[in-house]
């Protein structure tokens, strides 16, 4: 049997603000508990700083070895110095867009972060800065913020058609790249979010737009179960339920009700009820139960769990190729070109 279910639970106890410090600290304080794996997957899951502020707002640090505290909370530190830089930058960011009256609101971790959902500044890890402009001002915003220091640009190999986000912009004096989104999810599933509802619902936290608890979560869901792959791979997020707690989405049975008539609502719920307290009281139908049949079996055998994961992968691979050799000429004239440049290159190779 494999322990990656085990090691999962583990990490989903110590996160959660509802399981009893007594079932942890039995689980925790035994010598054989394994804190490497904790530590290799919260790595994976980036929840390592979150890991670290539970374990101390739990007063059950005293149970780790003192190498692994010191090591959390170097992370947890460094973590933190980068998110107040980065907080700083999202002002900065918001007040050029506002000078130039273009509606945007911050997206996923910047707007949590802006927020002040998190006790500590450290516990979440944030990678770029996502925004929501208005579709027509986007182009306009993107040479507003290129002429304001953001002067480098990383994008694709090919154009990439209706992609959700225009190419980040890099800044040499900023940490944090920003990826300007005119949509929340890939083409064919845009219709479940509405992007001009979202722009005209948002909110006003600590003078940064962001968008309604209602739209913040479901795009932290979708956004995982669908451009993260999640929902395809039967897999969980810690991070994303863990935001998910933070804002206690939980808590709202208008919101839960509504994510259980989605069947994407329903995957990442009966996964998240296996591992949180918190989603306990939801009540699984049966493809809720057969989804997390599949997970379970999943994590406790390694052999199945790597063999299905690599047929899914190998299967969307050719599956999105073929449609982009379909469906886009500059995708095409990519891969021609590439194939050119290396036989190019292996004849001077000789």
């Amino acid at each position: 049997m494999d322990n990656l279910a085990t090691t999962y639970q583990y990490i989903a106890d110590i996160l959660s603000f509802e399981t009893p410090n007594s079932k942890l600290e039995k689980s925790i304080s035994d010598p054989t508990f394994n804190w490497d794996i904790i530590v290799i997957e919260g790595s994976k899951q980036l929840v390592l700083p979150a890991i670290y502020c539970r374990l101390k707002a739990k007063q059950l640090l005293h149970l780790l070895p003192e190498e692994l505290i010191n090591y959390l909370e170097e992370i947890t530190n460094i973590n933190r110095f980068r998110n107040l830089r980065i907080l700083n930058q999202v002002h900065s960011i918001s007040q050029i867009l506002n000078q130039h009256n273009i509606d945007h609101v911050f997206l996923k971790g910047t707007a949590l972060l802006a927020s002040g959902y998190y006790n500590d500044e450290g516990e979440r890890m944030i990678g770029d800065i996502d925004i929501l402009v208005e579709k027509s001002e986007v182009y306009n915003a993107f040479d507003i913020l290129k002429n304001s220091g953001y002067n480098k640009t990383f994008g694709f190999a090919y154009n990439k058609k209706d992609f959700r986000h225009l190419d980040r912009l890099i800044s040499e004096n900023e940490l944090a790249a920003i990826e300007l989104h005119t949509e929340l999810l890939n083409k064919r599933h845009w219709p479940l979010m509405n992007m001009p509802s979202i722009l005209k619902s948002k909110k006003i936290k600590n003078t940064i737009p962001i968008p309604n608890t209602h739209d913040l979560s479901q795009h932290l869901i979708l956004s995982w179960q669908l451009n993260d792959k999640g929902h395809y791979y039967n897999i969980i997020s810690l991070k994303s339920i863990y935001d998910l707690i933070s804002i206690e989405t939980y808590k709202d049975k208008n919101h839960i009700d509504t994510l259980l008539n989605s069947k994407y609502g329903q995957s990442y719920l009966v996964l998240a009820k296996y591992y949180f307290t918190e989603f306990s009281d939801i009540t699984s139908n049966n493809y809720m139960t057969y989804r997390g049949f599949f997970h379970k079996m999943k994590m406790s055998f390694k052999p199945l769990r790597v063999v299905i994961n690599y047929i899914k992968l190998i299967t969307i691979f050719i599956t999105s190729r073929l449609h982009l050799i379909y469906t886009n000429k500059s995708y095409t004239k990519h891969i021609i070109k590439e194939k050119f440049l290396n036989k190019i290159n292996l004849f001077k190779s000789f």
